[in-house]
Order: structure tokens, then sequence, then C-alpha cells
């Protein structure tokens, strides 16, 4: 079964017409089967007012869509996002005559391959068919978005697989709490399977422990996880930004569905709280800026 994940940015008019409606939160999500393919939108619905709303439904997206209205700051700031977090795979639904000005703003970004879109909406399936989405098998890893307690199940956890698989009755190590846990079932749009492989929305029945223990950004894996509170390094502005940080400033780490407040003090980002180490390069941002994502910083 494939299983395929897309950010959707202002096209919720399209996604209506080709997926049901999911779970809701500040992020909305849809979800379609089509015979072997399980596409799952996301939407970041309480953007542009929280910026984690964006950034999570970035985070975990194979592809991206974006609808464009206008081109104003809300745009630019998405754009920077999806360019700081490395999604190169995605359709740009917009009128013939602002694709030029698109393609200008978007030219030295990771946007820079989207394709143009001006069909219909159940053409847009066909296009995210057609798409070669590479996989990574290094590492079972799952990122968890929502969880809760259901009667006669216990403890249930949703969140996609971004690498390796996922198993009925596996022992997995739960990031922050540094926990096993046991996968007791695993649904995949609403229907219980055996295993589920990259890419792939699961809800996860899970055995020891409680919602009330859990937070958006926790991982699953078959792996201990690294850590870091500290994180030394050059924070590298978006291309076309300048930044000048000064001394305890205020930061966000804006990644793995997690808004970690931090400071940067002396070319290092303190951090209130340790994050595990999921990928090399991590997205800041902070609320008082404008954009309010701007950069990045290697692990």
């Amino acid at each position: 079964m494939e299983s395929y994940s897309i950010f959707c940015y202002n096209a919720s008019d399209y996604i209506k017409e080709i997926a049901k409606v999911g779970t809701n939160s500040d992020i909305q999500l849809y979800h379609r089967k089509d015979e072997n393919i399980i596409m799952t939108f996301i939407e970041p619905i309480k953007y542009p007012e929280k910026v984690s709303s964006l950034t999570d439904s970035i985070y975990p997206s194979d592809i991206a869509i974006i609808k464009v209205s206008s081109i104003n700051k809300d745009l630019g700031e998405v754009i920077i996002a999806l360019d700081l977090m490395g999604k190169t795979r995605g359709f740009i639904i917009a009128d013939e005559e602002k694709q030029p000005v698109i393609k200008k703003i978007i030219g030295n970004t990771s946007l820079k391959d989207y394709k143009f879109f001006t069909g219909k909406p159940m053409e847009l399936i066909d296009e995210i068919k057609a798409m070669d989405i590479p996989r990574n098998g290094d590492q079972n890893l799952t990122v968890i978005d929502h969880f809760f307690k259901v009667k006669g199940v216990g403890t249930v956890a949703l969140g996609f697989v971004l690498s390796g698989s996922i198993a009925k009755h596996q022992k997995l190590v739960l990031s922050d709490l540094d926990r096993e846990v046991e996968v007791r079932s695993i649904q995949m749009n609403d229907e219980d399977v055996d295993s589920a492989g990259a890419g792939s929305r699961v809800g996860l029945a899970l055995k020891n422990i409680e919602p009330t223990d859990m937070e958006r950004g926790m991982f699953l894996s078959d792996k201990p996880f690294e850590y870091a509170e500290t994180i030394p390094g050059k924070v590298v502005p978006q291309t076309s930004l300048k930044l000048d940080l000064g001394d305890n400033f205020e930061i966000f780490v804006s990644d793995i569905m997690r808004f970690q407040r931090g400071k940067f003090e002396n070319d290092h980002i303190i951090l209130d709280k340790k994050i595990p180490v999921v990928k090399k390069t991590m997205v800041l941002s902070n609320n008082n800026m404008v954009p309010r994502i701007f950069g990045t910083i290697n692990l």
C-alpha cells in the first residue's frame, strides 16, 4: 500500500472535493483512498495566527500544494518555511498572469521545481499519483501528533511513519520519556493492518503509556534516542533574508512537530527543554520577526 502525505496551503476548496475530513485541531487532516494508494492532506487551519500550525503541517509531508490567491507576506512566509524544511516536490495552483512573478520568487528555493497546476481537483489526484517519492528505510521512525483514550482499547496515538516501518506487537522506544511501549494494533484509513511503511498515516493502540504523559512531536523508534539541549553553531538565514542575532535573542526550534523555546547566546542556542535528535538541520523562528521563520542551524 502506497501512502502520500500532502501539505496544503489555501487549497481547502480543492481538497474538500477530493478527500474526507479527518482529525481536527490546529491542523486539519483529510483522507482519500484510491485502490492501493492512501493520501493524507494536512492543512494549517490556525495559520497565520499560529506559526507552529504551519511548521507542524509541513514537517511530515512528502508533497506540497500551494494555492495562490494573492501574493502577500503570508505566502512569502509559507514559501520560506517550505524552502528551509527542504520540501522539493509540489504543485502551485495559480492563474497564468501570476505565474511569472511566482517563478521569480521561488527561483532560488527548494520550490523551484514545483509544477504549476490550473486543472480540476480530480486531475490533481492523477498528478500526485504520478510522483515518485523515495523512502528512507534506515531507521523505524514515527512521529506522533494526536493522542487520546478509547474505551475498550486504551491509549491511541495518531501519527506519520517517517521512515522504515511499524508493525503490530512491535516494542519501540517512546522519545522524551525513553520508555518502551508496545504496538497493540495498527489502523490505516480506519482499517486494521499488521504493518505500515514510510509515508503512512497511522492510528496506533499503545501499551504502557497514558495520553496524559504524551505530547505532540514525540517519536517512536526501534533505536534509542539522542537529545540536544544546547546547540552550538552558526545560524544560517534563509537566502532572501539578512540576520543579526544578539545575545539573549529569543528563538524557537520550529521543526519535528515541536515549537521549543530557547535563547541565542555566545554562538549557541540554549533550549528550555531537550529535543530528540532525529534530523541534522533544524528550522528556527521568532514570533516578533517578519517573517517569523527565518533560518536553520545544524545539529
